[in-house]
């Protein structure tokens, strides 16, 4: 910091500040932004985040700052001198939709203890309200910057990531890029990601409607089955287990399962409904013939979160080993189509699993492929933000790469930098699968939230000098 400022001087301001920020955070999760593209409204990512986009813009205009609607598809929060190099710090306040089996509800932030509880209080709405006091700080602190710093805020991240090309499209890109949507210290890389959609018949007349999944990126936490109701459906009824849920009228029988759900990037500890779902009709013959192979390949498919039921299983040294999840599944009028989500290493390629799949039996189409992300580690800016980080926490730990996507991959020299700490759960007493991010009752640490915070402010004065 270099005498600008000192350490007691940004621990007071926050202290000050804490009762506006967690209000700030509040107002913005109680906006429902899911996102839904559509390029051809005034509004391309829907109403919803329309108005998360204007809440974040009257938010800089408060606090002094130079504001810019980017045509609802991203806000822009400035400040420093325009005429030097530029440093861009990105978020995003749309979210994925909240899903099933929430104890708090998802679009008002909870407080209670030393949490928050809502849809987006960690992904991202939370960082973005802690990036925008950074900003807030340095400005009613008259703190002069030798650069330009831009909060860049897009509204359909979770969707594809159309709002960052459009900016990109239209606007000239910071010189440096920061992601302001991972983990702490610095991820200098990330997978591939590779979406598809499966198809096949399946002829089995008795099923009326399959559905499973909420978001193409997320672990599926709910399926649901309906079937024809006939005495033989009835009958194999008794031979579910306890956990496989039931409603029937006279016509219907609709069989549900819920798993853990969670981010598809990160699948460890999550458990897909689908295959809870799937594995006792498969082991009780509920199905016969194609109809029963076809249901047992999505089984495997969603069972297992390396790829291996498609033969795509791999890994590099440097991110570790694909990870393959079915995220949504949707069956109807005699034809079964799932999306996966695949995560694939930075240095393999897209075209041999591509390949692969072509060859599973199933129709393959609906093919994204984002390639991954690497930025080098070494440069001035990456060892200037992980000193920070190791000074502000005392922690000795190394950047790092994830099977997560952010922006970083869609930008110019860009790397991912928190707000995501280590968090303990536990006194929540949670129900298993709770409490992360794209599952239910997502939480944010408060006092991750604040180191989060002071790291950014810190780091913004350390590029000063570079």
């Amino acid at each position: 910091m270099r005498g600008l400022v000192n350490e007691t001087q940004i621990e007071q301001w926050i202290e000050r500040h804490k009762t506006e920020l967690l209000e700030d955070i509040a107002g913005l999760v109680g906006i429902p932004s899911v996102a839904i593209y559509d390029p051809s409204s005034s509004y391309p990512f829907g109403e919803k985040c329309a108005e998360a986009i204007q809440y974040i813009l009257d938010l800089g205009q408060r606090y002094g700052l130079q504001t810019f609607n980017r045509e609802y598809y991203c806000a822009e929060i400035s400040m420093g001198d325009e005429t030097k190099r530029s440093v861009g710090i990105w978020g995003h306040i749309d979210v994925v939709p909240a899903g099933e089996g929430w104890i708090y509800p998802p679009f008002s932030c909870t407080h209670k203890d030393s949490f928050l509880i809502g849809r987006g209080v960690q992904d991202n709405k939370g960082g973005v309200i802690a990036v925008l006091y950074a900003l807030r700080f340095i400005k009613e602190l008259g703190i002069p910057l030798n650069y330009q710093i831009q909060h860049i805020i897009g509204s359909g991240e979770e969707i594809g990531m159309f709002d960052a090309a459009y900016y990109r499209k239209h606007y000239d890109a910071p010189d440096f890029n920061i992601v302001a949507d991972s983990g702490f210290p610095v991820c200098y890389g990330e997978k591939g990601m590779l979406s598809v959609t499966l198809s096949c018949d399946i002829t089995d007349c008795s099923i009326l409607r399959i559905q499973g999944g909420v978001a193409s990126n997320s672990v599926p936490g709910y399926a649901e089955l309906i079937v024809r109701r006939d005495e033989a459906a009835v009958a194999k009824l008794s031979l579910l287990p306890s956990h496989i849920q039931y409603s029937q009228t006279e016509e219907e029988i609709t069989l549900f399962a819920v798993g853990k759900s969670g981010h598809a990037a990160f699948p460890e500890g999550t458990s897909n409904a689908i295959a809870i779902l799937f594995e006792p009709l498969l082991n009780s013959a509920w199905f016969e013939g194609s109809t029963h192979k076809q249901l047992e390949k999505i089984y495997n498919i969603c069972k297992n979160y390396d790829g291996r039921a498609l033969g795509i299983q791999c890994e590099d040294e440097l991110s570790g080993a694909l990870t393959c999840v079915g995220t949504l599944l949707d069956g109807r009028d005699g034809r079964l189509a799932l999306e996966l989500n695949i995560r694939y290493p930075i240095q393999q390629s897209s075209k041999v699993a591509l390949q692969q799949l072509q060859e599973s039996g199933f129709t393959v189409t609906n093919v994204h492929d984002s390639q991954p992300n690497y930025y080098n580690p070494d440069t001035p800016e990456v060892k200037c933000l992980m000193q920070v980080f190791q000074v502000v926490t005392g922690e000795q730990v190394k950047p790092f790469v994830m099977g997560g996507g952010t922006y970083a991959r869609k930008l110019p020299h860009a790397v991912g930098y928190g707000p995501g700490l280590t968090t303990d759960l536990s006194s929540l007493d949670l129900p298993p699968g709770h409490g992360q991010i794209h599952g239910p009752d997502e939480v944010q640490s408060i006092p991750n939230l604040i180191t989060a915070l002071k790291i950014y402010i810190v780091a913004l004065l350390e590029l000063n000098e570079l």
